[in-house]
């Protein structure tokens, strides 16, 4: 080969793929291609009187079919008929096999290159195109027909883009198809040229072989061959069958093309042959270029997205996808926050490569903007220091600092509306007041003129009354409310279940530990609830003493294994579920009481319903242990003014120093475990998250430290151990009980006055020694029930501080400072033998 030749190929091939990461400029590669390749003899051009001095004034394509070429005339004027190519000379058979090569190049049939069709799926629109190859003529000279063959698979790869690119630019495609077709579409306008200036150089150089064409097109069959590879996986990608285990696939199958054959699929699929091609530096430019091309109209969604919180994807394309379904009206009423968690997700599957270590921050940054733009605030685009549209996304880098900035502005705009304009510590702080029961004056007030109204059951009770009586102990000028701002926002609210009952349901739902049998109350609805504390209860007795299962609460009972926190409170939903058949006696109006807080959008992003009922929890918890105080002091005082309680005979103080000492053992565990509730769990943990919250740099840091101071009360007071409930609950229904039973206990004091004067007894109800015995008996069950629950308290408290929580030595330090219940003789304490004497 000659000198020229050798630099046509070392300049023009290797440059036309050096111009694929340049853009691949069309003026440049026909600038490169005419001065390379047009290089030989001019002599011999100037004396050819075989071709038309003028036609490369014309297309050289259109030049061919206005006029027969030098061949077929020198076979019409030797034999005046066709001329198979067998029967022809060695240059005859090469420039026409030439000639046909160039046609069967643009895809259509030659005269001696035939297509072969495969049988195609019928279904498949690309298939016809995919499955075409072109054979050569079998009386070619073999050498010439091998070097064609060798050609042939550039024109069925020419007929497979060109199938792919008209298919996939429809509009069902979406955007990202539609630009990697356009750039597909560029290199094959480049395909054309390049096959333009191949015939161009056949018929205006006598030397142009079929080995120099070979040879010219080596670099263009290694670009079209990896578009060929592309192509296909795109293809294979789009014709992913259905798992035969997929039921929800099976029977609503979607209709048009499937996510893995657009958008985001498609950068993925790009970038990831990118990855794989690491070791060819020329194909891996081939996808960088195709890449960058591709991801213009994503990159548009993408700033849209993390600009204006807007998701601009009409054809589901994008890596956010938006459910409707959840909207921020149901805040409200949802349990489960579904709005914040649920609302805006990411298309695991289709992120692409170069935004991976960036998809979080590009979610949160949209649904910050999306929260801003909900709540009617106008939103313009945040001005950046770089003065293009789209950041490259083959520049990491460049792409990484554009989210953050986005990021960034974002999370500022959403924390300022929400401390600042929203006042979201302000309103926490007048929760904390109402829920927390924080200088409560306002509340003494409301229960002592509701008083009447709930000791009613809790159907009958009236919360037009309890709502007009919260209003006007809160705009009393004495009290402290009277100042808040966000007054107008308490409402008063009744519950169906009792509160020991709805933790233990919540308790149930959330999950216990494996080898912990269903609640009784969540599993069989029939049967009625034992355990209720409220006034309208029967007797205590002996059934005190066995737990929900139908178990005697033992030291094994209770350390049987701790049932798991509940933090995320999935059992919340039940509370409006269908409601279970109360116990003996109605749910009283004080133990069914409960507030509620109306909040707007967007702080119930932070203060959702699920927060609410967490709050709500609480505020019963501390309402009970409040109420039960109230009823022992109750109690003391009826003692203390009673003349029969100071005028009592020597011979029974004794006994009534008994009532005496359990009176106040009761009054001490009360006080003491409101006092643990009030200044060692909530107090310390809410001075915590207000200074989390005065350093807090994202609105999920706030989200979350809120979650975890609820969770952390929660779980510090008790409510989220279904054992340590029941022997609350065992304690407190004992001291409410006692309590309701301080009547019968004076008037058995009046029966033991008049049988120690043999006259009155004499005179006395036949029925006065019975009466007599049953408050003796009472009282015995009351003293040994309560001892015994509070010592197996203690000692499961100390069990859990272990496992669960150290803060519950705080409570065992307050309930037996001096060690009292602990020196107790374990014998003493058994109800079965308190219950036979």
């Amino acid at each position: 080969m000659s000198g020229s030749g050798t630099r046509a190929r070392a300049d023009s091939m290797p440059a036309r793929n050096a111009d694929l990461g340049a853009g691949f400029s069309t003026d440049d590669l026909l600038r490169k291609i005419t001065s390379k390749i047009a290089v030989g003899d001019s002599m011999s051009r100037n004396t050819d009187n075989r071709h038309d001095e003028n036609s490369h004034l014309r297309a050289p394509l259109n030049s061919r079919m206005a006029s027969k070429s030098h061949l077929e005339m020198d076979k019409t004027a030797k034999h005046g008929r066709f001329q198979s190519i067998g029967s022809m000379n060695l240059q005859m058979q090469e420039n026409a096999i030439i000639e046909d090569i160039l046609f069967t190049m643009m895809g259509i049939e030659g005269e001696y290159i035939t297509i072969v069709r495969a049988p195609a799926r019928p279904q498949d629109q690309e298939e016809e195109y995919t499955r075409m190859n072109f054979k050569p003529d079998d009386s070619i000279d073999p050498s010439l027909r091998d070097l064609a063959s060798r050609i042939l698979p550039l024109a069925s790869i020419y007929l497979s883009l060109e199938a792919f690119v008209e298919l996939h630019s429809r509009f069902e495609y979406g955007f990202v198809s539609h630009a990697l077709c356009a750039a597909i579409r560029g290199l094959l306008k480049e395909y054309l040229i390049l096959i333009a200036q191949l015939e161009n150089q056949f018929r205006s150089s006598p030397e142009f072989t079929l080995q120099k064409l070979w040879y010219y097109i080596q670099p263009t069959m290694q670009t079209l061959s990896a578009l060929d590879v592309l192509v296909g996986v795109i293809r294979d990608a789009g014709r992913i069958e259905i798992p035969e285990d997929d039921i929800d696939a099976l029977l609503n199958p979607k209709e048009g093309v499937p996510l893995e054959a657009k958008g985001g699929s498609i950068l993925v699929l790009i970038a990831s042959g990118m990855s794989n091609m690491s070791g060819d530096p020329v194909t891996k430019k081939l996808y960088g270029y195709l890449l960058n091309k591709a991801s213009v109209p994503y990159i548009a969604m993408l700033e849209s997205w993390i600009h204006k919180g807007e998701i601009r994807d009409p054809y589901e394309e994008f890596m956010i996808v938006e459910s409707r379904k959840v909207s921020k009206e149901n805040i409200k009423e949802d349990f489960n926050d579904a709005y914040w968690e649920q609302r805006y997700t990411i298309r695991e599957k289709y992120v692409p490569s170069f935004l991976v270590p960036l998809k979080t921050k590009i979610l949160l940054a949209g649904k910050y903007l999306n929260v801003i733009r909900e709540c009617g605030i106008h939103l313009s685009k945040t001005p950046t220091t770089d003065t293009n549209n789209t950041p490259a996304t083959a520049d990491q880098p460049r792409a990484t600092h554009t989210v953050e900035e986005a990021y960034q502005s974002a999370n500022t705009k959403l924390l300022d509306l929400l401390l600042k304009e929203r006042q979201l510590l302000g309103r926490l702080r007048s929760m904390k007041r109402y829920f927390f029961l924080d200088q409560s004056d306002y509340f003494t007030h409301f229960l002592d003129l509701a008083s009447v109204e709930l000791k009613q059951p809790s159907r009958e009770v009236s919360l037009t009354k309890l709502q007009s009586l919260m209003d006007l102990v809160l705009r009393n000028p004495s009290s402290v409310t009277v100042s808040d701002i966000f007054k107008e926002d308490l409402k008063v609210d009744m519950s169906h279940l009792s509160l020991v009952d709805q933790l233990l349901r919540i308790i149930h739902v959330g999950g216990l530990t494996q080898g912990e049998r269903v609640d009784s109350r969540a599993s069989n609805p029939k049967d009625k609830t034992r355990s209720r504390a409220n006034s309208g209860s029967g007797g205590q007795g002996m059934n005190d003493s066995w737990n929900d299962e139908g178990e005697p609460i033992t030291k094994e009972s209770a350390f049987r294994g701790p049932s798991r926190a509940v933090s995320s409170m999935e059992g919340i939903m039940l509370q409006t579920g269908e409601v279970p058949p109360q116990g003996k006696g109605t749910l009283s109006g004080i133990d069914a009481l409960t507030l509620d807080y109306s909040v707007k959008f967007p702080l119930s992003l932070v203060i959702s319903r699920k927060a609410l009922t967490k709050y709500q929890l609480l505020f019963r918890h501390l309402l009970y242990l409040k109420h039960g105080e109230q009823v022992l002091c109750h109690t003391w005082t009826e003692h203390a003014k009673s003349p029969v309680w100071k005028q009592a005979s020597p011979e029974l103080a004794q006994w009534r120093g008994r009532v005496y000492g359990l009176r106040a053992r009761m009054l001490t565990f009360v006080q003491q475990f409101a006092y643990y509730v009030c200044s060692e769990v909530l107090e310390p943990n809410w001075r915590e998250l207000a200074s989390k919250l005065a350093k807090v740099s994202t609105v999920d840091q706030v989200l979350q430290i809120h979650s975890d101071f609820l969770d952390t009360c929660l779980n510090e007071c008790m409510l989220t151990n279904s054992k340590l409930l029941r022997i609350y609950q065992k304690l407190m229904s004992t001291c409410i009980k006692f309590t309701n039973y301080t009547d019968k206990f004076t008037r058995a004091l009046l029966a033991m006055e008049t049988q120690l004067d043999p006259e009155k007894a004499v005179m006395a109800p036949a029925n006065q020694v019975q009466l007599i015995e049953q408050a003796m008996r009472r009282l015995n069950e009351f003293e040994d029930g309560f001892i015994y629950h509070l010592k197996l308290l203690i000692e499961a408290l100390n069990f859990y501080s272990a496992t669960e929580s150290v803060q519950f030595l705080c409570l065992v330090v307050r309930l037996d400072y001096n060690q009292f219940y602990a020196n107790q003789n374990s014998q003493s304490l058994n109800l079965g033998q308190s219950s036979q004497s």
